[in-house]
């Protein structure tokens, strides 16, 4: 049957026009909430929603809450980017686009529910949002909602974020692949996506048999600036004997790198030839750094453009079961990590 045919169909079974059909399936945000309701019902029933091509987008408003200090001068530029992603996925269709902030763990349930209970939303991304109370709602809501960098504990909701557990398994096997066993990650776990990413590191050690040592092989910082981490690392090389200096300093972002390299050029310790470094970083936001240092690389921008896929796929499908997309990192080789002797890659580091 052809398309006309179909929206004939619908038309005569919604009561609707065949112009409202066509709007309504095109993406378009001018009709009603009930138009648009029975006539999505009826489509997905015809099995109309399953033959659409996947650039058209069957959503009028979304509602995106991120932290609050996304939206602030000199905020997150992770999540900043994220919601860009959002803003590009949505370019091309008629589609009202609705940003508030929100705490990551202890969320004003008033703002949310109205901000989501818009008559013009009907979906919602929450970005880096953890609090389950904010995910029970957004469940009870019966509107399409993907999280971006979280996931609820009830496993409910569609979800899209970087593979973080992966990125720290893949980096670490890269050192270890280089011969480097003695490392000193450098990271901020203030979020459970950082104990993700520090479980893959983890892996590998215990793939290697190597005893994973926090109070040589891990250093926590309060965030993720290059301040911060220059304090950190220069307190830490001060404290230590060199003789137990680490090989590889691997830190959990670009600008913390930026810091790192100034310790070390202050304690005239060359890279990669007395030390190597590595770091994770974001393809679209640290483009400058990465380039000169070896890295792990984050697909910032896709994180919001997957999730509003994510969004008319579960608008198309309700019944489908649960995603959790992750997405990979990318291995970037500058030249700051040098390739061990084979002897070193053989020698057992005794703790």
């Amino acid at each position: 049957m052809s398309g006309k045919l179909k929206m004939d169909e619908i038309a005569a079974l919604t009561g609707f026009s065949v112009s409202t059909v066509s709007r309504v399936l095109g993406g378009k945000s001018y009709t009603s909430d009930k138009a648009r309701e029975a006539i999505v019902k009826c489509a997905r029933q015809l099995g109309v929603l399953d033959s659409l091509a996947s650039g058209r987008l069957l959503i009028n408003g979304v509602a995106v809450f991120a932290p609050q200090r996304t939206f602030t001068a000199q905020g997150d530029a992770f999540y900043l980017e994220v919601t860009r992603g959002i803003a590009e996925a949505v370019a091309s269709h008629d589609v009202w686009v609705s940003y508030c902030g929100l705490d990551e763990q202890h969320a004003d349930i008033k703002v949310f529910l109205e901000k989501a209970n818009h008559k013009n939303i009907n979906a919602i991304i929450l970005i880096g949002i953890d609090d389950p109370t904010i995910h029970k709602l957004a469940l009870s809501l019966e509107k399409p909602c993907v999280l971006i960098n979280s996931q609820d504990r009830e496993g409910l909701l569609d979800s899209v974020s970087p593979d973080h557990r992966s990125i720290g398994n893949r980096a670490t096997q890269y050192l270890f692949d280089q011969g480097h066993r003695r490392i000193l990650n450098v990271t901020s776990l203030r979020r459970e996506t950082m104990y993700w990413r520090l479980e893959g590191i983890k892996e590998v050690y215990r793939q290697y048999q190597i005893p994973f040592d926090t109070h040589c092989d891990l250093l926590v910082t309060e965030g993720f600036t290059e301040e911060e981490a220059e304090q950190a690392v220069g307190e830490w090389l001060r404290d230590t004997p060199r003789h137990d200096w680490p090989e590889v300093i691997f830190c959990a972002g670009a600008s913390m790198s930026t810091g790192i390299l100034r310790v070390l050029n202050t304690h005239g310790v060359r890279v990669p030839e007395e030390m190597s470094l590595m770091t994770t970083g974001v393809q679209e936001l640290d483009a400058r750094i990465v380039a000169t240092v070896s890295s792990i690389t984050i697909p910032c921008r896709a994180l919001g453009v997957e999730a509003v896929h994510l969004l008319q796929h579960r608008l198309n499908r309700p019944g489908a079961p649960v995603f959790n997309l992750l997405l990979k990192g990318m291995l970037s080789q500058k030249g700051t990590v040098a390739s061990a002797t084979r002897h070193a890659a053989r020698v057992t580091v005794e703790r």
